[in-house]
């Protein structure tokens, strides 16, 4: 719908002043915002088709949007930013597997026949396992196991079997404080040869130790 626009003359302006009838629009007052449109108390005056009676001084700078049917654009809000997402939590490692190995020392190496002391070899080789086992970290348990032949009484060999056993399992415990160190005997229950033969009986005659620890380096 075309709008039409009056230009005021300066007999206009002093119509206006003087107090001539001059419709509002019908929406509402509009506010003067400078020289550009003839105002009344500050409210711009309308010619009731819905434009606004401009003044002689009138220019696009001063323009009001409502005065020449432009709707006025009202501007979006910004959007809010998305907020990062929180970084997902670090997986729980996986529990170590404990790494179980086993030694086994000779009878002979260790002890003196019929006896339950270590013996200068036999110091000797526990020693030397020692600087073995240091490759192992965070050590959590040793276990001790001795054995003998079957020569003999079954409960004599018992009897040795621990105690042999024992004397082992102080010397670890020795080197490994506050590390769980335990021993057993086995007597001549669990031979890994044959008793009818002298190779046979020397291998039978021996102590199992068997470590338990979260790793092991390289």
């Amino acid at each position: 719908m075309n709008k039409t626009v009056i230009t005021l003359s300066s007999a206009a302006i002093l119509l206006a002043a003087s107090g001539t009838a001059m419709a509002h629009k019908d929406d509402g007052h509009i506010e003067s915002n400078g020289g550009g449109y003839v105002s009344s108390g500050g409210t711009v005056i309308s010619t009731g088709l819905d434009t606004c009676l401009r003044s002689g001084t009138w220019s696009e700078d001063e323009q009001i949007n409502a005065c020449e049917g432009i709707e006025e654009t009202v501007a979006e809000p910004e959007p809010e930013p998305e907020a990062e997402p929180e970084p997902a939590p670090e997986p729980e490692p996986a529990p170590k597997e404990p790494t179980i190995t086993l030694a086994t020392l000779g009878g002979e190496a260790l002890f003196d026949t019929n006896s339950s002391e270590l013996n200068s070899a036999g110091e000797a080789a526990l020693s030397d396992l020692v600087s073995r086992l240091s490759n192992f970290q965070e050590v959590e348990s040793i276990s001790v196991t001795g054995h003998t032949d079957s020569r003999g009484s079954e409960a004599y060999n018992q009897a040795l079997s621990e105690q042999r056993a024992q004397t082992v399992a102080s010397f670890l415990e020795s080197a490994y404080p506050g590390v769980s160190v335990s021993s057993s005997g086995a007597g001549e229950s669990s031979p890994i040869d044959s008793n009818d033969t002298a190779a046979g009986r020397q291998a039978n005659r021996r102590v199992d130790i068997e470590v338990t620890a979260k790793s092991i380096s390289e």
